[in-house]
């Protein structure tokens, strides 16, 4: 007997996929304005390349929502601090743009096991979420990779800003500059992944943490913004790569850009004291892109 692959749907909705776009400061028209959208050749607001994580917000198994009731928030059976964000890939099969709904699919986690650097056995856990249309294709499909250290969460944290090497790095585009705690709510609101770890201060501390830090999806949905602003918007095939270190309020980041080929590109993220937080490839497909007018940010502003 076939096992049931859990599924839900998944509105894609102008609002939101606005929201989500303010949430990163990407003030490119065409997640905001139907009419250069579709100039664009999109049908609607395009989606940015890392809008599909809004997709938790409707899945109702989802565990780091918190479940509200008379008796209050009813806790996470997942312990919050077991697994760490470590790899995240998608595959875009076409763009996806506002006003269709797709069914998003969780394939069967994949599981293995390996023997840490620092000592001690790292817990692999792998889980694909397909992101289904009408028409019964894949329009993106994204994997999620966590890691749970046996050691704990904190062995592989980072040090918080400044207590790295000295002086900023002048290669690469600003796409945050001071990240604020305000930010990385806006953006856990709109993703809809209420983490404590990215919004509770008093937990943050009293797990061991200097503070609060954002979602390791937050880091890659900026980097994306220096990807598109270079290869144009709704050309990636394929975007993807290691979240390699926490970033801190107060954080400056800065993304590099590579051609390796004519459709691949080496993705590096660093905050302000030099420390690599994403290292990942971003590929395109054959279709044309929007750039240009229609693209007002200046990351230097940010």
């Amino acid at each position: 007997m076939t096992e049931e692959v859990p599924s839900f749907g998944f509105p894609v909705e102008a609002g939101a996929i606005l929201a989500f776009a303010r949430a990163i400061g990407d003030q490119n028209l065409v997640y905001a304005d139907a009419a250069v959208a579709r100039r664009a050749g999109f049908t609607d607001v395009l989606a940015p390349p890392t809008f599909t994580m809004v997709a938790d917000t409707f899945d109702p198994a989802y565990p780091r929502r918190p479940r509200l009731g008379t008796d209050g928030i009813e806790p996470s059976s997942t312990p919050y601090d077991a697994l760490l964000h470590v790899h995240q890939h998608f595959e875009y099969h076409r763009p996806v743009c506002a006003g269709e709904t797709l069914t998003a699919r969780r394939l069967p986690a994949t599981e293995w096991t390996r023997q840490g650097r620092r000592g001690g056995t790292l817990e692999f856990v792998e889980t694909v979420t397909e992101f289904v249309d009408d028409t019964h294709d894949v329009a993106i499909s994204s994997a999620w990779t966590d890691v749970r250290p046996e050691a704990g969460h904190r062995v592989m944290s980072t040090a918080p800003p400044g207590e790295a090497s000295a002086g900023e790095p002048t290669d690469g585009r600003v796409v945050v500059r001071d990240l604020s705690r305000t930010q990385i709510v806006m953006y856990v609101g709109i993703a809809g992944d209420f983490h404590p770890l990215h919004h509770d201060e008093a937990y943050a501390v009293a797990q061991g943490y200097p503070s609060v830090f954002a979602p390791g999806m937050l880091t890659m949905a900026l980097t994306g913004r220096a990807v598109t602003d270079t290869v144009g918007d709704g050309r990636l095939h394929t975007f993807g790569g290691r979240l390699t270190g926490q970033v801190w309020p107060g954080a400056t980041l800065r993304v590099g850009i590579t051609p390796t080929s004519p459709d691949e590109w080496k993705v590096v993220t660093v905050d302000q004291d030099g420390r690599v937080v994403f290292d990942g490839t971003a590929t395109t497909a054959c279709t044309s892109g929007a750039s240009g007018p229609d693209r007002p940010y200046n990351p230097e502003a940010s």
